[in-house]
């Protein structure tokens, strides 16, 4: 029972032994314990502040990046709004090419058509002038009695004629 009742000795040793504790656990577990405490709390607040840097620079970032995508979509329109328009340009030289070569041969055309309608016109000049004398030769040749005769022998020229 001298534990439950302790004389003063004990109480002295006891509160030396305490104090003597507390002195080694402050020179070598206390201090190092908080050194290291502090450290970890250093070290967990310099990582706050780097990952508190790197989302400013992730959200910059991604500022740049909606930026650039910005101007390339920009820059895509641009570039298709005038592709439409070289190209619509384009076609529209090559249709004027296309319209005038077609002129071109229509005016040939035009030109060959009325060359063998004049060459046909002559040559028909020519067969009424080759008849117009056949006729007139046959009128020479044969001495007509009476004006009946004349006019049978040109209706029947003139039928021939119709028929060549």
């Amino acid at each position: 029972m001298e534990l439950v009742k302790p004389d003063i000795g004990l109480l002295f040793w006891m509160t030396t032994c305490f104090i003597l504790l507390l002195v080694i656990m402050k020179k070598f577990a206390w201090g190092p314990i908080l050194k290291a405490l502090k450290e970890r709390e250093e070290g967990i607040q310099s990582a706050l502040k780097e990952a508190e840097e790197a989302k400013k620079q992730i959200s910059e970032a991604t500022l740049k990046v909606e930026k650039i995508l910005e101007e390339g979509k920009k820059e895509k329109e641009q570039l298709v709004k005038r592709t439409q328009l070289e190209l619509s340009e384009y076609k529209q030289e090559q249709e004027n090419k296309i319209n005038i070569q077609i002129q071109g041969k229509l005016d040939s055309a035009s030109e060959d058509i009325s060359q063998q309608k004049r060459a046909a016109i002559e040559e028909l000049r020519a067969s009424v002038a080759e008849l117009s004398i056949e006729i007139a030769k046959k009128i020479l040749n044969k001495e007509l009695e009476n004006e009946a005769q004349h006019d049978a022998l040109i209706k029947q020229s003139v039928n021939e004629l119709e028929i060549k």
